[in-house]
C-alpha cells in the first residue's frame, strides 16, 4: 500500500492498441484485477477480427450492385468524391491503420480489376500510371494518416483505462486500509479502557486476597484471575495427600469433560508437583503433561516454606491473551495465591474456634485431647476420639463450601456440652471429636446421629466415614507416679 504505484508507460506509434501493456501490467505488486461496470463501459469491446473484413466486402459489393442496377457500369469512374471514400474513411476513423489499408486495398482491386481506363494515344506511361493509381495512392495516404491517428487515440484511451484501473484499486487498497485502521483504532481503545478497568479491577481483587479465611482467599484468587488474566476458564486444586484435588472453579462450561482431581500417575501431576514447574501449551513437553486439560498449570507454593499447597489451571483464554507477558503474570499469580492461602490457613490452624462453623481448630486438638488423656487416665473415665470424614470428591464445588458450616449446625445440636468437635486436616472434609465419658459402643451411636443429620441438614445421602481411637477406658486405672517420684492423685482417688 505505501509503494508508489507507476503510470503506464506511453506505447510507440507503431503499437497497435491490442498490443499495449494492460492495466494489471502497469500496477506495482500482486494487486487483485477491478472488475466493475464503469471501467467496461468505459473501454471499447473490440469486434471480432473478421468483422472489418466482412464489412468492407459488404460494401464494396453493395456499391458494384449499385453501380450494375443504377449506374452506368463504369463503376463510379467519373463521380468524385468516389463511393469507395466512405469505406476507406469508415475504416481508418473507427478500426486503424491496418483496417484502412484493407479498405484501401478491396476498394482499388474493385475499382480497377478488369477496369483498366484505356491509354491515350498520346499520353505517356507516367501520365497513365498517375491516372489510374491516383485513386487508390490518395485512399493509401488518406488511410495511413487517418489510421495512425485513430491508432494513437486507441493508445492514449488504453493508457487512461490503465490510469484509472490503477486509482480504482488504490482507491480500494485504501479503503480496505482505513477500515483495517478503523478496526485497529477500535481495538486498541477497548483494550485501552479494558486496562483501565482491570487496573481497578486487580485493585479490588487484591483487597479480597488480604483476607484469614481460606475460602475467602480462594473465591479472592478467582477474581484477581479473572482480571489480570482476562481468563474465561480456570480452576485451583489443593493438595490432599497424594492427590490434586479441585477447591475451586470458574467459567467450566456446563458438560464440560474436565478431571477434578490429579493422581501421582499423571502426567500433570508429575510435571506440577513432582517437578514443581509452570507449563504450558506453548511447549510441546507442557502441551503433552496437560494433554488437553487445559493451557497453563503452574504450583501454589508458600513462599515462606516452600510447602506446596496446590496447583492453579488456566483452561481457557482469548488467544491475543495468551502469550509471554500472560504466562509471566500467571507465575506471579501463583506465588501470589500461595502465600496469601498460606497465610489464612496458618491463621485459620491457630485459631481456636471457627466463628463460621463454630467447630475448635485442629492445632487445639493435639492439645485438648493431650490434656483431657491426662486427665481421663488420672480420674479413670472413658475418652474417645472420633474422626469423621465426609467424601467430598464427588460432591460440587459449592457443596464441598457448605459442609463444614452444616457440620456445625448438627454437632451443636446432637453433641453434649461436654463433648468436643474439630476442624481435622485436611479443612473442610475431615473432622474430630472428642467425646468424654463415652465408650466405642456410644460413639458409634454419636457417629450415626451425625450422619443422619448431616444428610437431612443438606437434603441427601453424604458419604461419611467414621474411625473410633479409644484414649482411655474407665476400667483401666494406671498405677503411675509424677515427676517427683510420689503415688499420683489416681491412687488417692482409688
Amino acid at each position: 500500500m505505501g509503494a508508489m504505484i507507476p503510470s503506464a508507460p506511453m506505447p510507440s506509434p507503431g503499437t497497435r492498441p491490442s498490443e499495449a501493456p494492460p492495466a494489471e501490467a502497469v500496477s506495482a505488486g500482486p494487486a487483485p484485477v477491478v472488475h466493475d461496470e464503469s471501467s467496461e463501459t468505459l473501454s471499447e469491446a473490440r469486434p471480432p477480427a473478421w468483422a472489418p473484413v466482412v464489412e468492407i466486402l459488404a460494401y464494396v459489393a453493395l456499391v458494384l450492385v449499385a453501380d450494375r442496377v443504377w449506374g452506368q457500369g463504369n463503376r463510379f469512374a467519373d463521380i468524385e468524391p468516389h463511393p469507395f471514400w466512405a469505406i476507406v474513411l469508415l475504416m481508418a476513423v473507427h478500426y486503424g491503420t491496418r483496417e484502412a489499408l484493407m479498405a484501401t486495398a478491396a476498394a482499388s482491386v474493385a475499382l480497377l480489376a478488369w477496369h483498366l481506363p484505356p491509354q491515350g494515344f498520346e499520353q505517356s506511361i507516367h501520365d497513365y500510371a498517375i491516372e489510374v493509381l491516383l485513386r487508390p495512392m490518395l485512399w493509401m495516404v488518406t488511410a495511413l494518416v487517418l489510421g495512425e491517428l485513430r491508432v494513437r487515440h486507441q493508445q492514449i484511451h488504453e493508457v487512461a483505462l490503465g490510469h484509472l484501473a490503477n486509482a480504482r484499486r488504490r482507491l480500494e487498497l485504501l479503503s480496505r486500509a482505513y477500515g483495517e485502521m478503523t478496526v485497529a483504532k477500535e481495538r486498541l481503545e477497548t483494550r485501552l479502557a479494558g486496562q483501565l478497568r482491570t487496573a481497578t479491577g486487580m485493585f479490588q481483587a487484591a483487597r479480597a486476597l488480604e483476607t484469614l479465611d481460606p475460602g475467602r482467599v480462594l473465591a479472592g484468587a478467582a477474581d484477581l484471575m479473572a482480571v489480570a488474566l482476562n481468563a474465561r476458564a480456570f480452576s485451583i486444586y489443593r493438595l490432599q495427600g497424594d492427590t490434586l484435588v479441585l477447591a475451586a472453579a470458574q467459567g467450566w462450561a456446563a458438560g464440560a469433560s474436565r478431571a477434578e482431581r490429579f493422581g501421582p500417575g499423571t502426567p500433570l501431576f508429575q510435571a506440577v508437583v513432582g517437578g514443581q514447574r509452570v507449563v504450558s501449551v506453548s511447549t510441546e513437553v507442557g502441551e503433552a503433561a496437560l494433554a488437553g486439560e487445559g493451557l497453563m498449570a503452574g504450583p501454589l507454593i508458600d513462599p515462606s516454606s516452600g510447602r506446596l499447597l496446590g496447583m492453579l489451571k488456566v483452561e481457557d483464554l482469548a488467544f491475543l491473551d495468551f502469550n509471554l507477558s500472560s504466562l509471566q503474570t500467571f507465575t506471579a499469580m501463583t506465588e501470589w495465591i500461595a502465600a496469601s492461602y498460606a497465610n489464612a490457613c496458618t491463621h485459620a490452624a491457630s485459631q481456636i474456634e471457627d466463628t463460621a462453623t463454630h467447630l475448635y481448630g485442629m492445632t487445639f486438638l493435639d492439645r485438648q485431647a493431650a490434656y483431657m488423656t491426662e486427665v481421663a487416665l488420672r480420674f479413670g473415665f472413658d475418652l474417645t476420639l472420633l474422626f469423621f470424614r465426609v467424601n467430598t470428591d464427588d460432591l460440587p464445588a459449592d457443596e464441598r463450601q457448605a459442609i463444614p458450616a452444616a457440620l456445625g449446625e448438627v454437632s451443636r445440636r446432637v453433641l453434649r456440652r461436654t463433648d468436643l468437635a474439630f476442624n481435622h486436616e485436611p479443612p473442610g472434609t475431615q473432622f474430630a471429636v472428642l467425646l468424654p465419658g463415652a465408650t466405642a459402643d456410644g460413639v458409634v451411636v454419636v457417629a450415626r446421629k451425625l450422619v443422619e443429620g448431616l444428610s437431612e441438614a443438606r437434603g441427601y445421602p453424604v458419604p461419611c466415614t467414621t474411625q473410633v481411637r479409644v484414649l482411655s477406658r474407665a476400667d483401666q486405672l494406671p498405677s503411675r507416679t509424677d515427676q517427683r517420684g510420689t503415688p499420683a492423685e489416681a491412687d488417692l482417688v482409688a
